[in-house]
């Protein structure tokens, strides 16, 4: 039995997270937060802002990211520009992200918070 318990403290230690990871999951746990009691939010804005969220992660935490909508369309696994554009269009009019589409092809769009 002394085994076993020893066994299951080295588990526990290894399934916590650092502080490092607890504050890197802290805008996700924020927006969570944030939208509890938003009826206009649904899975897939939560989807959405998670894509963005990974996004801004693997490009260093600058903020605004820029990008090119083709690269968005594909992180946020949605087939068809129009339900981007809804998506993230309701993020930024509910107030959890800052969005500047851009209309030139050459250039990239943004979003911040």
């Amino acid at each position: 039995i002394e085994n076993d318990v020893s066994s299951v403290k080295e588990g526990d230690e290894k399934d916590s997270l650092s502080a490092s990871e607890i504050s890197e999951l802290s805008p996700l746990a924020d927006f969570f937060k944030a939208i509890e009691k938003d009826p206009r939010i649904g899975s897939t804005h939560i989807g959405v802002y998670a894509s963005l969220l990974n996004y801004w992660y693997a490009q260093g935490r600058i903020s605004p990211i820029r990008f090119f909508i083709h690269q968005m369309i594909g992180l946020t696994k949605l087939s068809c520009r129009d339900t981007y554009f809804k998506y993230v269009g309701g993020l930024c009019e509910y107030g959890y992200i800052w969005y500047e589409r851009s209309f030139n092809r050459n250039m990239p769009s943004e979003i911040g918070d």
